[in-house]
């Protein structure tokens, strides 16, 4: 086996394993808080992980920014108009109009949309327009947990891959 392919391998088992412990400390954490089904905020550690913590912070701006504007647009759809699959749609479809209007807007715009809809459709399990609105915070709450979940580890992960590097350095 090559050097390259064996750096290769090892970066990968790295990546992997502070994918899966970040989704582990999602998951378990979350359910132990009595969220029922925590999967937002799992989906927000994949979707913001990266082996490198500044992209990874990078990631998580950007998710924080498509979360706040999808969220603010999710919770005013719903504010106004409750649930149902056609606001969803509308409210999506809006949001990418605003965001087209803005310079420069951080990568990732897609993700503003979809936090509508994914924000939007915890309302179908409301039985009140009280309960739409506190199943939408709590997606938000998980996707938040997400973003701080995969931040931690790339500063934990980064802080030990820098110690070894330089332990190597002094022998």
């Amino acid at each position: 086996m090559t050097m390259q392919l064996s750096g290769r391998i090892g970066k990968a088992l790295i990546y992997a394993s502070k994918t899966l412990l970040g989704a582990l400390i999602c998951w378990y954490g979350l359910l132990l808080l009595g969220v029922p089904n925590p999967i937002w905020a799992v989906i927000t550690v994949l979707i913001v992980s990266d082996p490198d913590v500044t992209t990874t912070l990078n990631l998580a701006e950007a998710r924080a920014i498509n979360t706040a504007v999808g969220c603010a647009v999710g919770l005013a759809t719903m504010f106004l108009f409750g649930y149902s699959p056609e606001a969803s749609l509308y409210a999506a479809a809006f949001t990418v109009f605003v965001i087209m209007l803005i310079d420069r807007y951080p990568a990732n715009w897609r993700l503003a949309p979809a936090t509508v809809i994914i924000l939007m459709d915890a309302g179908r399990l409301a039985t009140s327009h009280r309960e739409e609105i506190t199943y939408a915070l709590l997606r938000l709450i998980e996707i938040a947990v997400g973003c701080a979940v995969a931040i931690a580890l790339a500063g934990v992960y980064t802080y030990f891959a820098k110690r070894k590097k330089q332990g190597r350095e002094a022998t």
